[in-house]
């Protein structure tokens, strides 16, 4: 894959890494024995970018915009890119262009259809089981969708909480705010925090507050390795790169 990193590399910068994210062995590499608190983003996270349901939603969502904001077919596709480009959601970015319509409306009718894409994945689930940290949900789409989704994943017994749209109001990630909102509410700092990620934008906000970064590298063209600079290098961006939430990859990438 495009974002594979070298291991060395990889070692090297986890052990310069903040202390949420500097012990080597396992799933300790990446949580490290201070780390009190974990994060996860959802779509492309805890569960894979390619399968059909990221591409499902956004044409959903091609389909509300041409059918209720008027765009037309040869622009919406270009529109919604856009949107998400400006501010890592749709429904921000699209009224930062001046389209006025009902969120939650907007979000329903995209985010329909989870229960056709999302299944339990037997290694996610013994992943997250096997992480005694306090561990919540900051995804950019609306708390309901994110729970149902969770539900589908069957892994909604490992979160003690969903943060999203409804929560961040006017705000949402990438935007250092949004992060810091989630903190403050849970009583977590950003030094004992470790964040796991398949957006370049988010995780670059998180090292920025000092959080213990984890980016899940994708294919999605729209974010993830699409969001890199050209030339740069992925695992200078973040302290660790795998390509899913599981113990074997970790492992695989730290041996004891």
């Amino acid at each position: 894959r495009p974002c594979k990193p070298p291991r060395g590399t990889l070692r090297r910068t986890l052990m310069s890494a903040n202390p949420a994210s500097r012990v080597v062995g396992g799933v300790q590499a990446v949580v490290g024995r201070k780390c009190k608190t974990l994060l996860f983003d959802l779509d492309g996270t805890l569960y894979p970018d390619d399968n059909g349901y990221v591409q499902h939603i956004r044409q959903n969502a091609e389909s509300y915009m041409h059918e209720k904001l008027g765009i037309p077919l040869n622009e919406v596709s270009e529109v919604r890119k856009k949107a998400l480009a400006l501010a890592n959601q749709t429904v921000r970015g699209l009224k930062m262009q001046g389209y006025e319509f009902d969120s939650d409306e907007f979000v329903e009718n995209m985010r329909k259809g989870e229960h056709l894409f999302m299944v339990p994945d037997p290694e996610v689930q013994e992943f997250l089981g096997s992480l005694p940290q306090s561990k919540w949900l900051f995804t950019n789409t609306g708390e309901g969708p994110a729970r149902r989704a969770l539900e589908c994943l069957g892994i909604s017994e490992h979160f003690e909480g969903v943060f999203g749209a409804d929560f961040m109001g006017d705000i949402s990630k990438p935007q250092v705010e949004a992060f810091q909102k989630v903190l403050d509410h849970i009583g977590a700092e950003a030094a004992t925090t470790v964040i796991f990620e398949d957006s370049l934008k988010n995780i670059k906000s998180c090292r920025e507050m000092g959080m213990g970064t984890v980016f899940i590298c994708g294919d999605d063209p729209e974010q993830g390795v699409g969001e890199a600079s050209s030339g740069g290098n992925v695992e200078d961006l973040a302290d660790v790169v795998v390509y899913k939430c599981s113990k074997e990859q970790l492992y695989a990438k730290f041996p004891a």
